[in-house]
């Protein structure tokens, strides 16, 4: 679940470079310029490593399984709590 940048990616744009990507280079006698400005698109639009650490976290899905865990880990733990209908921070919702 990695990727990073400093403004927040949205799925769409990124699915949309992609797609284009994908066009571009199943497209025949593509020019190598072409594909390169694809490229270039798709890495200034893609997040960071550092932007997704939050989906490298060790997620639990109950308080409880996650007391366990910093138990035996002898680690702390991070509580995130979503209070509204649509949050699934483990899916990337919240």
């Amino acid at each position: 679940m990695p990727l990073k940048k400093e403004s927040v990616v949205t799925s769409n744009k990124l699915l949309g470079v992609i797609l284009g990507l994908a066009c571009v280079v199943s497209a025949r006698g593509a020019d190598q310029g072409d594909v390169r400005s694809v490229l270039d698109k798709f890495r200034s639009v893609r997040p960071q490593a550092a932007d997704l650490a939050i989906y490298q976290l060790d997620w639990m899905p109950t308080l409880k399984a996650a007391k366990e865990k910093a138990a035996k880990e002898e680690r702390p733990i991070f509580l995130v709590v979503v209070r509204n209908s649509f949050g699934d921070l483990r899916s990337g919702h919240c």
